[in-house]
């Protein structure tokens, strides 16, 4: 007896001996090539960063992974609890490996024949780490060795803290949402201090799968699911079983938060240039970093009407385009158009009108359409007189009598309602344009569009787009000449004008817009009036060095050429650029940058990028109120001052006239310059408002076609540019406080 125990004991110990080997032997073969784990001790998952406007309103987010990382203090015991009773309860008292829950899984796989199918699972949360973050999921038998070799080292080298705010943060919970914060907000739009038993029961519930367990998908099988992490949180005693009774009669009710709108497409694009610029894409897509923009969503929202309704307006003045299909419609079967509609894309940049179909025209005073739900309705002949040129091709301005004047049976359309509750016949704009709104403060970008719709084209036309100012440029040449001891009464001659160009090259002879002269005239006349052959004399009296070096303080062009034409404008700079140099003589003549972003802070709400003005007040030392002003100053205030007064000149006798009203109704002082370049190509007006009782503004105005060609006879900046300051400034000044 004694000689077979000692037997047993012997095959006992060569056994274990066996397996110890055999243990040291997997971990030390497979454990070799591990990837390296110390990076965790200080890693922080890829999170989104989130953009907002000057007042708190997210207007996009970017990462590769929607995740909100949250410390482990500021996750709610809770919801550490549900997690901890739905996938590792013994997680702070295992050492990586719980091997109870491993041999009960091994027992249970065994007896019920799963191996190979679905076999019942023992990862700790440990092991899940080293999975999702260094081992990745292959299934394998030799991936779990690895894994499991990786979570032992985890526990010596992380605190059981530190590996459960990785797991907390780095798990994919279904919608798209990585780590309990993102969850939290995207099931129950909910922080994650806020959410009930029941809700943290449900999150705590996905881990497994999460698709699988959504409630829209299955709901029986979610809420059974989720009553089950209730009933693992009653055995815990983390709840009492009375209370997980009552829970888990409560529904799972989702509460997703309101999708982001596309808005302010152009500003937003500017703004992720801007980051990319100087902090690189990481900080985009992973880096978690908070942007708080320069944008007034007030003035934004006034700008992207005012320029919608401009390019509207040109384009209306231009005749009707025609339908954008035609579909045959069957006159024996009632209805078939609805489908057929139905089959055709809707525009590019048709925002809230409606596609529509012209389904009669027998009524000579208004056209029958019909809708992709088969409504029905009408636009009247006075809908349709702006129309003025047939598709077919009569003559532009012939006056429409009849609907079928213009439409035909069959044609697809676009309408918006109107207030009578019939439809007003649309189309959408051919041209392009841009605004743009500087505070002269700060060069903070108040509001920006670059185009009529960035579904359109996602060209910037206010940054981008490289194009001449024309005489929107005169102002920098008549204020090299204020800097020379010229004043705004100095009379220049606005006569025929030849400049030669040269050994062989010709002469240079501008003409003046209206094709006449008026002699002497002082250059407040010229600028108001804006003189062409005025300002080139000017410039040949002044020199092109001295107009080229304004240029370039102002930072409107950085080398422009040497010739006479460029003092009409003829050198290409952006709508941006522009207002902000006119921003510029708005503040005095100091030197300010545009910008789209206030200030960044980092995922720890540490502020890592300041955009301030520099500007402030503040005390003497006998308590009094001081102004401080550490900007640098570009130009003499005297003669910013001087072209200052001239530019309200252009408004109150000039090629902006029509502006007046605008000064006398809102009590504040308008300048600017219109511009229009040849042969019609581009429209322009820059200016900026005065006013001691109101926050100032600069405003620029671009309109033109993507490939340049002629808006057509008479499309001036004063017909085409200044109407949209126009709608801009009246309701921009009927909103700004004092």
């Amino acid at each position: 007896m004694k000689k077979t125990l000692l037997h047993c004991l012997a095959i006992l110990t060569v056994v274990t001996i066996l397996i110890g080997y055999g243990i040291f032997f997997l971990f030390f073969y497979y454990g070799r090539d591990l990837p390296d784990y110390e990076f965790l001790k200080h890693y922080q998952p890829p999170v989104i960063t989130s953009i907002y406007s000057s007042d708190g309103k997210i207007l996009r987010e970017y990462g590769v992974e929607r995740r909100i990382f949250a410390p482990i203090e500021r996750i709610s015991p809770l919801l550490i609890e549900a997690f901890l009773a739905a996938e590792d309860k013994n997680f702070y008292h295992h050492m990586g490996l719980d091997l109870r829950s491993m041999a009960r899984a091994a027992i249970s796989n065994s007896k019920n024949g799963t191996w190979g199918t679905k076999p019942l699972g023992a990862s700790t949360i440990t092991q899940q780490v080293a999975k999702n973050f260094l081992i990745g999921n292959e299934r394998s038998f030799i991936r779990k060795i690895k894994e499991a070799i990786m979570a032992i080292r985890l526990e010596h080298v992380l605190s059981k803290n530190r590996i459960l705010e990785l797991y907390l943060n780095g798990i994919y919970l279904g919608a798209g949402s990585y780590g309990v914060a993102a969850a939290a907000l995207t099931y129950f739009n909910k922080p994650l201090d806020k959410l009930t038993i029941a809700e943290c029961a449900y999150l705590a519930s996905l881990p497994k799968a999460p698709a699988t367990y959504h409630p829209e998908k299955d709901p029986k099988r979610a809420k059974n699911r989720r009553d089950w992490t209730i009933d693992r949180l009653a055995e815990e005693k983390t709840i009492t079983k009375k209370q997980a009774k009552r829970i888990k009669q409560e529904p799972i009710i989702l509460q997703p938060p309101p999708s982001i709108p596309h808005y302010a497409d152009y500003f937003v694009e500017e703004v992720r240039r801007e980051i990319s610029a100087n902090f690189g894409e990481s900080a985009l897509h992973y880096h978690g970093i908070i942007v708080k923009t320069t944008l007034d969503r007030n003035l934004q929202d006034i700008a992207e009407k005012s320029l919608q309704a401009g390019l509207r307006e040109y384009d209306r003045r231009h005749g009707w385009r025609g339908a954008i299909a035609y579909i045959h419609l069957d006159e024996t079967e009632d209805n078939i158009w609805v489908k057929q509609l139905q089959n055709i894309n809707p525009p590019p940049g048709i925002g809230n009108w409606k596609l529509a179909i012209v389904i009669d025209i027998s009524n000579t005073q208004a056209a029958k359409i019909g809708f992709t739900d088969g409504t029905i309705g009408e636009i009247p002949l006075k809908n349709l007189s702006w129309a003025r040129h047939w598709r077919k091709g009569e003559t532009l301005g012939k006056k429409v009598t009849q609907a079928k004047d213009v439409l035909e049976k069959g044609d697809v359309i676009v309408v918006s309602p109107t207030e009578d509750q019939s439809f007003m016949l649309e189309q959408i704009p051919s041209v392009t344009g841009s605004i743009v709104v500087i505070d002269p403060g700060t060069g903070h970008v108040l509001a920006l569009s670059g185009g009529y719709s960035f579904e359109i084209n996602q060209f910037n036309c206010a940054t981008q787009a490289q194009r001449q100012p024309g005489s929107a440029f005169k102002p920098f040449v008549y204020m090299a000449a204020l800097e020379r001891g010229y004043t705004a009464e100095t009379s220049i001659l606005d006569a025929p004008l030849s400049a030669s160009l040269g050994d062989g090259l010709g002469a240079y002879t501008p003409r003046n817009y209206s094709g006449n002269f008026h002699g002497l005239l002082p250059l407040r006349s010229g600028l108001e009036l804006s003189r062409n052959v005025m300002t080139v004399r000017l410039a040949q009296d002044i020199g092109m060095q001295s107009i080229k070096e304004m240029a370039k303080r102002f930072d409107i062009v950085n080398d422009l050429p040497m010739e006479l034409t460029m003092a009409l404008g003829a050198a290409e700079t952006s709508l941006l650029r522009l207002t902000n140099a006119y921003a510029m003589i708005a503040n005095g003549g100091k030197r300010i940058k545009t910008s789209f972003v206030e200030s960044i802070q980092d995922q720890q709400g540490r502020t890592i990028y300041f955009n301030t003005p520099r500007f402030y007040q503040t005390t003497n030392l006998q308590g009094h109120p001081i102004f401080i002003d550490d900007r640098e100053t570009i130009a003499d205030p005297r003669v910013i001052e001087e072209m200052i007064k001239m530019l309200e000149g252009v408004v109150q006798n000039g090629t902006a006239k029509q502006l007046i009203p605008l000064t006398q109704t809102y009590a504040t002082s308008l300048a600017g310059k219109t511009g229009t370049t040849n042969g019609y190509k581009d429209a322009w007006f820059v200016g900026f408002t005065r006013s001691p009782n109101k926050r100032n503004l600069a405003v620029g105005i671009f309109v033109g076609f993507s490939s340049p060609k002629s808006l057509g006879e008479g499309e001036s900046g004063s017909k085409v540019a200044v109407p949209i300051f126009e709608t801009f400034i009246q309701k921009a000044l009927a909103g700004l406080n004092p």
